[in-house]
């Protein structure tokens, strides 16, 4: 086995491993932060605009753009390990014609599971329709306008960003078999 290609494999796993680890890392922040505004607002809303609920169902949607991005990551290193080093690896290696390596293995549906897109974008949806809620209670009609779109625009362009990295696979999976062919 080519030394380089293992030194680049072990390289990229310590990659994909802290872009996993800043991942969750950002998720937990997130969660905490929205949270906590969202008490904070709820709490002194005899004092302070309900409209400002829009404000942890903004930044939770900026949360999510920063997760997809390390998902991106993670899964972009996980292709190119699957589709350039495994094959290496595996050819230099005595293992059986049918042994599935992991990112191999990965590609299965039956090892698929999406759990972590509905908790975030759940969460995300969540804040978003309390501050909808509150939005159209309050007697600034322009601004709850303004606001709803803003809300509205910005969760549409997440759900596309949550979509976009899981294609990834499947774009790797048709170059794959545009080149055999």
């Amino acid at each position: 086995m080519s030394e380089t290609v293992w030194n680049l494999f072990v390289e990229l796993r310590k990659e994909l491993v802290e872009a996993q680890k800043i991942r969750a890392q950002v998720m937990g922040f997130k969660v905490t932060f929205v949270s906590a505004v969202v008490g904070l607002v709820a709490a002194n809303l005899d004092k302070l605009d309900s409209a400002l609920l829009a404000i942890p169902a903004l930044a939770a949607i900026c949360f999510d753009f920063l997760i997809c991005s390390y998902s991106f990551s993670v899964k972009r290193i996980g292709n190119y390990t699957r589709k350039y080093i495994e094959p290496v690896l595996k050819k230099s290696s005595d293992l059986p014609e049918d042994f599935l390596m992991w990112q191999e293995f990965l590609t299965q549906p039956k090892t698929r599971q999406r759990l972590s897109l509905y908790g975030n974008l759940g969460f995300t949806m969540l804040v978003s329709g309390l501050a909808l809620i509150a939005l159209w209670s309050s007697p600034r009609p322009v601004l709850s306008y303004v606001l709803t779109a803003a809300i509205a625009v910005f969760f549409v362009m997440d759900i596309m960003a949550h979509r976009e990295h899981r294609r990834l696979g499947k774009i790797w999976v048709n170059r794959n078999i545009e080149l055999e062919h």
